[in-house]
């Protein structure tokens, strides 16, 4: 069975019950989803960054990234964020003194350690707050799933039916598959999405608005694919995880988002 077909059948039983919980009033539903992501996003970060630590070690990871990702999202406090951030850091910390092993890696490891909690456990956590933000709403959750989604369409039909003719690389020596003419074709897949937003479900949002959104977050989207690539690529492997028939592992499906996500957030936040 081949990639494609594979990838579509994994959309067919996802997508509609994602489109559920977005639609639910409450955003349990989202959170739900929000709370797989984290945990298997953490547990195939920790796996691939460090392969050679102990099972305690990556699971304290994982652990650590969850609860910091949920005080986010139903603790508006920021000063109780700061407090977890600090308790978080702290214990990663006091965790490598105390368990260090070879001492020539243990900073490099460490802040492997830390930086999966940031990545994979804090960065998809405003999809939720989209849902707990009464004036925002789960229409702004479609348009992050959308601007990344859509944006990977258009620069996989613009790379297969174009590449030929337009062959330049984009980014060779962090993804030798990319090229110039799939990211022109994903900018505009993204632009078309938020133009679908505005004339269906966000009739709030200006043109101005439409494009302010649709090109930034095209942008940070592909960058969050070649960030993904590159960490890949250091660490010697092809996908993040097996999880996902068709689509690899769940970082390989969301990378995108890590960066789309909160972007998207600060501005709806700020512009409504």
């Amino acid at each position: 069975m081949s990639n494609l077909v594979l990838r579509f059948l994994t959309a067919v039983v996802a997508v509609p019950l994602l489109i559920l919980a977005i639609s639910w009033k409450e955003p349990y539903g989202v959170w739900a989803w929000i709370l797989i992501a984290q945990v298997t996003g953490l547990r195939e970060w920790m796996n691939m960054t460090l392969p050679a630590e102990s099972a305690a070690t990556r699971w304290l990871g994982v652990l650590c990234g969850v609860l910091l990702g949920n005080l986010f999202c139903w603790v508006p406090d920021g000063h109780i964020q700061q407090f977890g951030l600090f308790a978080v850091t702290s214990i990663g910390l006091l965790y490598f003194l105390f368990v260090h092993g070879n001492i020539e890696t243990v900073a490099s490891r460490m802040s492997m350690w830390m930086l999966g909690i940031l990545y994979a456990g804090v960065l998809i956590v405003p999809l939720v707050m989209f849902k707990t933000t009464p004036k925002l709403g789960g229409g702004f959750i479609y348009v992050c799933l959308t601007s990344a989604w859509v944006s990977d369409t258009g620069a996989y039909f613009a790379g297969r039916f174009l590449g030929p003719m337009i062959p330049a690389k984009l980014w060779p020596a962090v993804s030798p598959k990319k090229t110039w003419i799939g990211s022109v074709g994903g900018l505009l897949g993204s632009v078309l999405a938020l133009c679908v937003a505005k004339l269906w479900y966000l009739p709030m949002l200006s043109w101005l608005d439409v494009f302010a959104i649709a090109i930034p977050a095209n942008i940070l989207g592909q960058l969050g694919d070649l960030v993904e690539s590159l960490i890949k690529r250091s660490v010697g492997v092809k996908d993040s995880g097996v999880l996902l028939p068709g689509h690899g592992g769940m970082l390989d499906r969301i990378d995108a988002l890590l960066l789309v996500v909160p972007y998207v957030y600060a501005y709806a936040y700020l512009r409504f």
